[in-house]
Parts: C-alpha cells; structure tokens; sequence
C-alpha cells in the first residue's frame, strides 16, 4: 500500500525545493550566547593599553639603567665610524681597535675637562666676588630701583580699587630664601633621571664599558637581533637597523658641527667686546645653545652674568646680547634644519611634544635623549607595513 499524504513524495516540486532551501533558525539562547561573547578587538585594546603603561612605568623605575643605556648607543654610533676606519687602514682586529677608540675618546674628555677646569679655576674662585659685584653693579641697580617703582606704583593701584584688609596683630616678616636649597633643587631637576651625584658616578662609569662591548661585538649583536624574528621578518629588521645607524650618525655629526661653530663664534664676540674668560665662556655657551628650546637662555646665561659685572655701560652689554641671539637664531633656522633636521626627518609638533614628554618623565637628560628615542621609533615606523601611517605622521 503506497502513501499517499505526509510524504516529500507527493510534494510538488517547487514546494520540495523551497523546503529544502529554507534557512534554519537559530534560537534565540544560541543568538544572545553568541553575541555576549568575548570581543577579541577590546581585549586586544585592552592588553595594549596595560602594555603601554607598564613600558611608562618602567622607564620612570629604571630611569637611570634606560638612560645610561640609550647614552652609550648614542657613543657607540658617533664612534663607530672611528672603529671601522682602524680596522681597514691599520689592520687591527674590531675588538682591539674598539679599545683603542673607547681610551683615546675618555682620554679626550678628561683632557678637555682638565684644560677647562684649569681655565675656569680663576674664575670659579672668584665667583662671590662677582655675585657681590653684580648686586652692587650700577645696571643691576637701576633695574632693581626700576622694578621696586613699578611694584610700588602697582601696590597703591590695588589699594585704590580693592577694599583695605584689616591688619593683623602680628606683623608679616619675608621668609628667607635659602638659595643653596634652591640650587639643589634645580639640580635635581635637571638630573631627575640619574638622581643624586651616586646616580651620576654609577652611570659615567658604565658607560664607557658599554660603548666598547656595543662596539666590539657589534656583527654578533646584528646577527642576533636578526635571529630573533622569524625568517620573513629578517630582512626588514636589517633595514631597520641600517637606518637607525644612519639616522644617529647624522643626528651626532650634525649637532657637533653646530655646536663647533658656535663656540667659534661666540669666542670670536667675547674677545671682541671685551669679556673676560672668552675661551670658556664662548665654548660653555656655544655648547649650550644646541640644547632644544633652553638653548638661547642657556647660552645668553654665561655672558649675561659676567657682563654685569665687567660692563661699566649697557652698549657692550647689548652687542653680547644680540650677537648671541643672533647666532643661536641662525643655527636654529638654517643650520640644525639642514644639518639635523635630514637626518632625524622629524616634524616640530612630534619633536615639541617629546621634547615635554621625555623632559617630564627625566629631566634634563630627557631633554637630551628625547629627540633621538623618538627618531628611533620613526625608523621602526616607516619600514613595518602595519605601523607605516604612525611614521608618516612623525614626519615632515
């Protein structure tokens, strides 16, 4: 006996085929289950986010370990060149011409700090002989009775227009200003990330050391630094290395050029107006004046103190003043976009805001380093695909 209802059998075509296409609801429970799933995109946010504020925490822990670090690779790439030079003229092994480099360069310094400190000993010692002269200078003076006018003419103006407070029993006193404490305290500022003097010795005595092991093996740490990414990755890690090398080398010879040339300069003007010291002061000036956005305080500060005291009229005082203003200006707007600028490809709103970031988190040295830790992660940047745009926007 055949069926005859109930079956797929007696089902018209058209009817069997849209049966058979007919989608399959999904339950409900199975909708919501899926959609109160986790999201793999904020968890991966997330874990970003913790990332990039444990890399802040550590560099502010380990300030003084970060910034001897990234000070001996600025050494090793400056030196570099050096060290290639012996090992293909002279014929000497890398890790004996690395020695070489690193003694004749620390040789260097001491001797430039000695001539320095020998040149500066008269001065130095005479250094609360000129604090008396400038307070009893006739400029300091005037300028001291200009602002103590201004400040009494703006005092009578607020008691015109504010309501007398009632005195007090007690009469106010000044409190002393105690300028050792502020001084150490400026200190401490500028050297936020090294600490006290311990931090200063403990970072001077590694860095050395450093440099000539960074320069000794440095074909082994390229070949390692290589091996810790996969095959397909190696050949971009090695790009990326490259530049880095090249970009610190530009960014180093450059701002020594600079700072050369203005402390010819600014020794060339010293002598001319007269002021004494002009070897040191001209060179501690032109040296300061490469310092990002302090640099003509800095380098004014030197000639200004002195002037005080050594000028008898302001127009002496003023050719220091605008010949040392001028400098700086020219070195900032045509020499170091030139010279620096090519090399380290940095926009000026990226530059400002390292310059902050890394000036608040260490200090003056921060104000130092900021600039090329930022160069470094643009060469990251431009030659990984993903973070290509991050790059772009670093630059000019």
């Amino acid at each position: 006996m055949t069926p005859t209802h109930g079956t797929k059998r007696d089902l018209p075509s058209d009817l069997s085929s849209e049966a058979a296409e007919a989608p399959v609801v999904e339950p409900k429970a199975a909708k919501e289950e899926r959609r109160t799933g986790p999201d793999l995109n904020l968890i991966r946010a997330g874990a970003t986010v913790i990332a990039i504020l444990g890399l802040l925490a550590l560099l502010h822990f380990a300030a003084s370990v970060f910034i001897t670090l990234f000070s001996a690779l600025l050494l090793a790439f400056a030196l570099e060149p050096v060290v290639h030079f012996l090992c293909v003229r002279a014929r000497l092994r890398r890790h004996h011409s690395s020695a070489v480099v690193v003694f004749l360069f620390v040789a260097m310094l001491y001797g430039l700090f000695y001539a320095t400190y020998l040149r500066a000993n008269s001065f130095l010692a005479e250094i609360p002989a000129i604090a008396e002269k400038i307070r009893a200078a006739p400029m300091v003076t005037g300028l001291a009775n200009r602002a103590e006018e201004l400040n009494r003419v703006f005092a009578e103006a607020g008691r015109r227009f504010a309501p007398p407070q009632a005195a007090s029993a007690r009469p106010k006193t000044a409190s002393p200003v105690d300028v050792r404490a502020e001084a150490e305290t400026f200190t401490g500022k500028l050297l936020l990330g090294l600490g006290s003097l311990g931090g200063v010795l403990f970072a001077l005595g590694f860095i050395p050391f450093l440099v000539y092991f960074i320069l000794a093996d440095r074909e082994p740490l390229t070949r390692r630094t290589r091996e810790l990414f996969p095959e397909e990755h190696r050949a971009t890690v090695e790009e990326i290395l490259l530049d880095i090398e090249q970009m610190m080398r530009k960014f180093l010879l450059g701002n020594a050029v600079i700072a050369l040339l203005l402390s010819a300069m600014t020794v060339l003007v010293f002598l001319l107006v007269g002021l004494p010291y002009p070897v040191v002061l001209g060179i501690l000036s032109g040296t300061l004046s490469i310092v990002p956005y302090l640099g003509l305080p800095l380098a004014l500060l030197p000639g200004v103190v002195v002037g005080l005291v050594s000028f008898e009229s302001g127009e002496p005082f003023l050719v220091l003043v605008g010949s040392v203003t001028v400098l700086h200006l020219v070195a900032a707007n045509y020499l170091t976009p030139k010279l620096v600028g090519r090399g380290v490809r940095l926009n000026a709103t990226a530059s400002t805001v390292a310059l902050l970031f890394f000036g608040w988190l260490w200090g003056g040295m921060g104000l130092l380093l900021g600039i090329p830790i930022l160069a470094v992660l643009k060469c990251i940047f431009d030659n990984v695909p993903t973070t290509r745009r991050i790059g772009l926007f670093l630059g000019e």
